[in-house]
């Protein structure tokens, strides 16, 4: 039931509290107050910044327009102020432009070809988040057949551009070949990086390393403390290996009750997709312990994170 922890790939959604800071000062303030969630008090400085051709301006009005922060949710005004930024070659509008695409919106149909096209727009000014979707479009066949090669060409890139998400989908893609060959020492690699930048994938990636013993000796309290780490970064995969370490590890690691307790809180906090997966592994958990253990260890779940 012990499986390695490795991401699937993940897409850059460049939400409005990443949007860039702009030099115009009083847009720069209205942008913190957006970010803030006083959308009122930002929109009356923003609207008519956008209006007078202020990209960053425009950018974040349109996504006010997606969300419907303070304003009516308006897909088509949406598009309309994402494209003035755009056409001023600003890079996040670009990046939001092909977002709306991916899943589509009200009014607005998922067009993987648009998508491809604005992510391209953007990359070509060097826009890692861009790269990061881009190659995920690649790696899955969106509008066209799976390349890894192209998708791992540009995971690269932006990861040298310092993307979290795309240094954790090239480790992925480095570790499982993916019909390039496998190259586990630049997994190793990418997935410190992202450890050491504090990120909940990228640790709970170096954790499998170590306990698979790809490229470094197999090390099971080094992987046992890189999963807890990760899952108290509420990281739901992490808990669930935490989980698999605690009950079914080395015997000095060993507490049932709190392994369990791990289990119940990787499931409280799974994507739908993995629910099923999850619960299958805390059901198969639980057959290893006795019914005071498991009480105990859901009464420990409220606990933890």
């Amino acid at each position: 039931m012990f499986r390695l922890a490795l991401l699937i790939f993940g897409l850059v959604l460049s939400p409005p509290p990443l949007l860039a800071a702009s030099h115009n000062a009083s847009v720069a303030e209205a942008r913190l107050a957006y970010i803030a969630g006083e959308y009122d008090t930002a929109l009356a400085v923003l609207l008519p910044a956008a209006q007078a051709g202020d990209p960053v301006a425009q950018n974040i009005v349109g996504a006010a327009f997606v969300d419907g922060n303070g304003v009516a949710q308006d897909t088509t005004l949406a598009l309309q102020w994402y494209a003035r930024a755009a056409n001023q070659n600003f890079q996040k509008a670009l990046h939001n432009l092909g977002h709306l695409y991916v899943n589509g919106a009200p009014g607005l149909s998922p067009d993987f070809t648009k998508e491809a096209g604005y992510y391209d727009r953007a990359i070509a000014l060097g826009y890692g988040a861009s790269m990061t979707n881009r190659g995920l479009m690649h790696a899955l066949g969106q509008g066209g057949l799976v390349d890894m090669g192209a998708a791992v060409a540009l995971f690269d890139r932006a990861a040298d551009l310092g993307d979290i998400h795309a240094v954790n989908n090239a480790g992925q893609i480095y570790v499982g070949g993916k019909g390039l060959g496998q190259n586990l020492a630049r997994a190793l690699e990418l997935f410190r990086r992202a450890a050491t930048l504090g990120d909940a994938v990228g640790i709970r990636n170096l954790g499998a390393m170590y306990g698979n013993g790809y490229v470094v000796a197999q090390d099971l309290v080094a992987e046992h403390a890189l999963y807890l780490m990760a899952a108290q970064m509420g990281h739901p995969q992490a808990a669930i290996n935490l989980a698999h370490s605690l009950i079914e590890g080395p015997e000095d690691l060993r507490n049932q009750a709190l392994g369990y307790g791990w289990c119940q809180s990787g499931c409280a906090r799974a994507l739908a997709k993995d629910s099923k997966e999850f619960a299958e592994d805390c059901d198969y958990l639980a057959s290893l312990m006795d019914s005071d253990q498991r009480a105990e260890g859901k009464a420990l779940a409220a606990s933890l994170p």
